[in-house]
């Protein structure tokens, strides 16, 4: 067995590195492009409001297409405009407001109280109780799953063989979930307003907190490459980011979608960020300059006829890195391709 961790495709996302080129989607579940919409500006905007065009326009630069000053490479200058249709994937899922893969082949959720493994071939097992509300879903690289637990304010983690135990406790309703190579998972406080990272020997600290520039935050995603912490205050319909690099610095807006709820975040291997809107059912786009400010308007990629929450690229046997998988509550996974990796994440011990 290998032992540590592995970090998939982490080069990609190093300053100045360059992105990979695009190619074949490979298998898995295949989308197919609807109309699209007209060009965007391409000037850099650190504030934007939603449209429902493409957004397209030259000068994306994100950290993966070359650095400043750099002009976008690769599958990085062919990104898919929306909209596109989704995929159903599988509806076996019960109440899992947030999925994960393992890297093994499986894609986790919630089925009722129990969590379960689904693999591209349709067979599920089941992995270990967990009952109550379950939001945010992450695997840390040294294998273990952690699962925010609102009710109980508590984030859980779930060992490799399914034992269940608490990682930490007394959050105020934690929600959306981030982990770093590190072993740290960033996570947002539903009811406490907080933005915290969460230290592999438990220890809690605090990295933004307060109303309106932390109010009822969800998705939440750490961006090594800049060093930013990037979150969704649910109803104000906000993307903020916050730069770890800059001592004492405040929670900036990127980037706004009027009306939305927005939920999970996640990012491509370009830079750029994705978001939901549980509310009307919608994933987003927000292209991203080098320093994490929005390219232009958020751009709408698919709309979804059951409800939906959180995103995360394909990774492991049978899942498409180059697809964005989402799912909800509901119950269904969808997939949407995007002909584009996604940004490297911790994964888990390789198995034997």
């Amino acid at each position: 067995m290998k032992r540590g961790f592995r970090l998939l495709g982490w080069a990609l996302l190093l300053p100045g590195a360059t992105s990979s080129c695009g190619g074949d989607i490979g298998g898995g579940a295949t989308v197919t492009a609807a109309s699209s919409g007209g060009e965007g500006g391409g000037g850099a905007s650190a504030v934007t409001s939603v449209s429902s065009g493409s957004g397209e326009g030259g000068g994306a630069m994100g950290v993966g297409s070359g650095g400043a000053g750099a002009g976008p490479t690769g599958e990085c200058a062919q990104l898919a405009p929306g909209p596109l249709a989704p995929t159903l994937v599988t509806d076996v899922f019960d109440g899992s407001a947030d999925f994960a893969f393992d890297g093994r082949g499986h894609l986790v959720a919630k089925q009722g109280p129990n969590l379960i493994r689904y693999d591209a071939t349709g067979q599920t097992s089941n992995f270990a109780s967990l009952p109550g509300t379950v939001l945010g879903l992450r695997y840390r690289p040294d294998g273990t799953l952690v699962a925010a637990r609102p009710d109980q304010g508590t984030v859980a983690q779930i060992s490799t063989t399914g034992i269940v135990g608490d990682y930490v406790e007394s959050l105020q309703a934690p929600n959306g979930l981030s982990a770093d190579a590190e072993g740290n998972v960033w996570a947002t406080e539903l009811a406490g307003n907080r933005v915290i990272r969460l230290a592999p020997d438990a220890t809690v600290e605090v990295i933004a907190s307060g109303e309106p520039e932390v109010s009822k935050p969800g998705g939440v995603v750490f961006d090594p490459a800049r060093k930013v912490v990037f979150y969704a205050n649910s109803a104000a319909g906000e993307i903020r980011r916050i730069d770890l690099a800059a001592a004492g610095a405040q929670p900036a807006l990127v980037s706004t979608v009027p009306s939305a709820v927005l939920d999970g975040l996640v990012l491509d291997t370009c830079g750029h960020l994705y978001t939901i809107d549980s509310k009307d059912r919608e994933l987003y786009r927000v292209q991203l300059d080098a320093g994490g400010a929005a390219l232009g308007a958020p751009e709408l990629l698919a709309t979804f006829p059951t409800s939906v929450s959180n995103a995360q690229f394909g990774s492991g046997p049978g899942f498409n890195a180059k697809t964005l998988y989402v799912g909800g509550a509901a119950g269904s996974i969808y997939a949407v391709a995007l002909g584009i990796d996604g940004a490297p994440v911790p994964a888990p011990p390789e198995a034997p």
